[in-house]
């Protein structure tokens, strides 16, 4: 990925994720005890959270063009000097928009981005260009917020990374000169793109309930680089309980041009706010440098300071941040340096960049805020969140880089990580209403795969993954969450691992032509999980309201898995399970015993049917269907007892 090559233009504003609540807590996944109240809004596993009606809605908003970089190494602010400048970011225009949702409620840090469309028109919706989003993960998950999210809830911020593909060149974009270099530059019709969302509102009692902030950047994209992360060097922060934490300047990317004599810094990911928006309030001068000597820190510990003195460094610039509150929000914490000297280029190729601030102290000594890896080292999966089903074989393509350079003929290891535990619950009045909450990483045959891959000339390595089958080991959630470490043979254990992260979906096989009993498990979880569904479109749950909607469904259920109208939004459902419910819905077949007992369970007292017991009408005529067909009505636990007898 080259989003940090010129030419590049930056853009800031809000970004709307109305996603839905209900589906993030486990326990909400048991058909037998979900309750109505786990659709209500709230703070606890006892409602739907903070927002149980959300459509998983992911689009732009109040997004402006804030300044562009051009390969000369100038910046423009202005829109005299290019068209570009303050014009519209906005997302899909007739039709619905982008869709934001999690892999499985035992995945929630790898956040999809599905059918997003990004435009850039101006002022009267003329276009400049626009690009669909390829579907892409958030990773690289850090601290942002020095009030600990207080005014909106979450603290945390994260990373898009992706390409803008079918890209589309409006008459318009003639006028700009940027746009004119840019479609120049690039390669094939894709863009690179970076996103950096941060500032989410969970609070109602505000105006931006739903919303956060966003920093994007857009550059060209060369062939032959991985798609969801940048192909650059990085620095990581050094943990010590100063003013400044080291958990905010984590995960920076920086590229170093040798024959541009450049170096580009992407802090918008990594630099503390005050708030959600984006405002600065932090007084620490900040210096880049390049270590003159190996630092590692492996075996550091938390809350230790670490100074390197100003022998051991040579000195590149200043980080002018302190001038303008508004900083991050105007650049995009990109910030670059021409013109660096021979021997700063020299240093680069093979020492490691540091992020420090002056010793208040000790004039001779500066303390590291961030560095670069031992070794310069870095190894990153593209493809890192997959969704199978049983039988799917897929490859993860790895790169590895040494001081931004591809690393060749090294060893990749893989290591599928333990079993999680089954976790027994009280019975407490706060408790979820089941008894277990079910682990992740097993059966362990579920995945087979390699566990070490070696890279090529171009540092890339490709590991096959294949999914098996599996029967539903955590009941009544489909499929199974698997976590995969990777790492080169010689890791910095400050920086730990990474991970692959894998949905295997249970083994299921087409129903050609399905009852209702067949599928409504499925289409009951659905209502439950997803109540804007139920209560604004059809009721999932209901085979009379299918029926008579069926055709929106068939449509909706029959588009491709990267079509905005995909059903279901989560993506995590089986093709099989999917062909299934399609195949009921052509031909929907209700049995007499599915309609009584759809009526049974609407009408049911909360305490099992006893004898003797006040009856509904519909409790009436069950009974007598039952005494019909058995001569008798004996007193049943349950109505799923009741109904093995029809």
């Amino acid at each position: 990925m080259s989003y940090l090559h010129a030419p590049r233009l930056v853009f800031t504003g809000d970004f709307l994720s109305d996603v839905s609540t209900v589906n993030n807590d486990t326990a909400h996944y048991n058909n037998a005890t979900f309750k109505p109240n786990f659709q209500e809004p709230g703070q606890g596993a006892s409602n739907g959270w903070w927002n149980p009606e959300g459509g998983a809605v992911f689009d732009f908003q109040n997004c402006t063009v804030q300044q562009i970089f051009l390969p000369d190494g100038t910046t423009q602010t202005d829109s005299l000097q290019d068209i570009i400048i303050g014009q519209v970011v906005a997302g899909a225009e007739g039709r619905p928009t982008g869709k934001m949702v999690d892999l499985d409620p035992d995945a929630q840090m790898v956040s999809a981005l599905w059918c997003v469309q990004l435009r850039i028109c101006n002022a009267q919706n003329e276009l400049l260009f626009k690009g669909d989003l390829e579907t892409t993960c958030f990773r690289d998950i850090q601290f942002r917020q020095t009030d600990g999210g207080k005014s909106n809830g979450q603290p945390l911020g994260a990373s898009w990374t992706s390409v803008l593909t079918n890209v589309v060149w409006g008459e318009l974009a003639e006028t700009s000169p940027f746009l004119n270099e840019l479609k120049n530059t690039t390669h094939g019709d894709k863009l690179s793109i970076n996103l950096n969302p941060f500032g989410y509102y969970y609070a109602h009692n505000d105006g931006r309930f739903s919303l956060g902030r966003i920093i994007g950047s857009i550059g060209p994209y060369f062939e032959g680089e991985p798609t969801t992360f940048a192909a650059t060097r990085r620095l990581y922060g050094i943990k010590y309980n100063t003013a400044i934490r080291s958990t905010y300047f984590s995960n920076t990317n920086f590229l170093v041009e040798k024959d541009k004599k450049r170096l580009s810094i992407d802090f918008g990911a990594s630099f503390p706010v005050s708030d959600s928006i984006g405002t600065i309030n932090f007084n620490q001068e900040l210096r880049i440098a390049v270590s003159q000597i190996p630092l590692d820190y492996s075996a550091n510990k938390e809350n230790q300071t670490f100074f390197i003195s100003s022998q051991n460094l040579t000195q590149i610039g200043t980080v002018n941040y302190q001038s303008d509150p508004g900083w991050l929000n105007k650049t995009g914490g990109i910030i670059s340096f021409d013109e660096l000297s021979d021997d700063v280029i020299s240093l680069l190729a093979n020492n490691q960049l540091i992020l420090v601030t002056p010793s208040s102290t000790n004039p001779d000594l500066f303390a590291i805020i961030a560095r670069e890896s031992t070794d310069g080292l870095f190894v990153r999966a593209d493809n890192f969140v997959q969704r199978l089903d049983a039988g799917d074989t897929t490859e993860i393509d790895f790169y590895a880089y040494q001081y931004g350079e591809p690393l060749a003929s090294t060893s990749i290891t893989i290591t599928l990580q333990p079993p999680t535990p089954d976790t027994p619950f009280g019975t407490g009045q706060n408790e979820n209403p089941i008894s277990i909450v079910y682990g992740n990483n097993y059966p362990v045959d579920g995945i087979s795969f390699q566990s070490q891959v070696i890279t090529n000339a171009h540092g890339k390595a490709r590991m096959k993954l294949t999914g098996n089958s599996i029967q539903s080991p955590r009941v009544y959630i489909d499929g199974q969450i698997y976590t995969m470490s990777y790492q080169l043979i010689a890791v910095d254990p400050a920086f730990g691992t990474e991970t692959i992260e894998v949905h295997l979906r249970d083994d299921f096989k087409v129903i050609e032509k399905p009852v209702w009993e067949d599928i409504s498990s499925m289409m009951i979880q659905y209502s439950n999980l997803y109540p804007i569904m139920s209560k604004y479109v059809v009721n999932l749950a209901d085979p009379e309201d299918l029926i008579l909607k069926k055709n929106i469904l068939i449509f909706a259920f029959s588009r491709a898995m990267q079509d905005t109208m995909h059903m279901p939004v989560t993506r995590d459902l089986s093709n099989a399970k999917r062909q299934t419910i399609l195949n009921w819905l052509n031909n929907p077949e209700i049995e007499k015993r599915t309609i009584l007992k759809s009526s049974f369970e609407q009408s049911k007292p909360e305490n099992p049917v006893a004898p003797g017991s006040a009856l509904s009408d519909s409790q009436i005529k069950y009974r007598e269907a039952v005494k019909a067909k058995n001569g008798s009505f004996p007193h049943f636990q349950s109505v799923d007892n009741l109904f093995e007898n029809i």
